[in-house]
């Protein structure tokens, strides 16, 4: 026998075994906008994940769960959706097999009409001039916003608040998920930056008290628009992982908006 020879297939043989056992890396699970994952793109998926995320009560929604024992209310179909941060969150999530996997780094909804106005309870509604500028359709006032009018009021609209987004970071067992060339900042530069049209979704009450997400204008019958940065990952081999992302918005001092950062930590066992 020609130990020589022997030495090298071994070598070799072993390097095939290192390739095939070696994990895929993180990259290698992202499924970018152009495919239409799922037979969407990402603007239907970010209006679904706000539809899915919107109709849950309050004391099982996953956003203000910080365990991650509500991940698995309300899921159905071929994408399981994870929920953002609380500002931050440290989740633990059992995902079944064969399932993608969608998240906002960041996003935010401008949703329509507030509670009746008849309402009198601090928080309960927003100023009555709440509505579409002269020629704008609801979704050009929800996408793009209206103002200063006279007296000083201006309503941003779902993209003038994402046009302050800072900071973008997601990884999966440490690595980036998306080539940083694919975050760009200013974010209008990101293909992964989707807005959505126009969509209808029922809100749970519950979402607008002190306990809830605070947001006045959500109720069962409402219109929304959604502005964020998202990704869909494929789906990822049987066994533990660790998903990690994270967003920041900075606004200039005595603008409309309010600087904050939130970030999600999911303990993922796929099975």
């Amino acid at each position: 026998m020609n130990k020589r020879r022997t030495l090298s297939t071994m070598a070799v043989f072993a390097a095939a075994l290192l390739l095939i056992t070696a994990p895929a890396p993180a990259q290698s699970f992202l499924a970018p906008p152009e495919t239409l994952p799922g037979g969407l793109s990402y603007q239907q998926w970010g209006a679904k994940w706000w539809q899915w995320v919107l109709s849950i009560p309050a004391s099982i929604n996953p956003i203000l769960d910080t365990t991650g024992a509500n991940c698995d209310v309300d899921q159905s179909g071929p994408v399981w959706f994870l929920a953002g941060g609380p500002p931050i969150a440290e989740r633990n999530c059992t995902v079944p097999a064969g399932k993608m996997i969608f998240f906002p780094i960041i996003n935010l909804i401008n949703d329509y009409p507030c509670l009746d106005l008849s309402v009198k309870q601090p928080g309960q509604q927003r100023k009555t001039n709440f509505q579409p500028g002269p020629g704008q359709s609801l979704e050009q006032f929800l996408t793009v916003g209206y103002g200063p009018l006279p007296d000083g009021t201006e309503f941003p609209g779902a993209r003038q608040f994402l046009d302050h987004v800072t900071a973008l970071t997601a990884t999966l067992g440490g690595v980036p998920i998306v080539p940083a060339q694919d975050l760009p900042l200013p974010p209008e530069l990101s293909k992964y930056r989707a807005t959505s049209p126009i969509f209808v979704f029922n809100g749970d009450r519950s979402l607008t008290g002190r306990d809830g997400l605070g947001d006045p204008c959500i109720g069962p019958g409402h219109k929304g628009v959604t502005d964020g940065y998202w990704i869909m990952l494929k789906p990822l081999p049987p066994g533990s992982h660790t998903l990690f992302f994270s967003g920041t918005e900075t606004y200039p001092p005595g603008s409309f908006g309010v600087s904050f950062t939130v970030a999600a930590t999911y303990h993922l066992t796929i099975e």
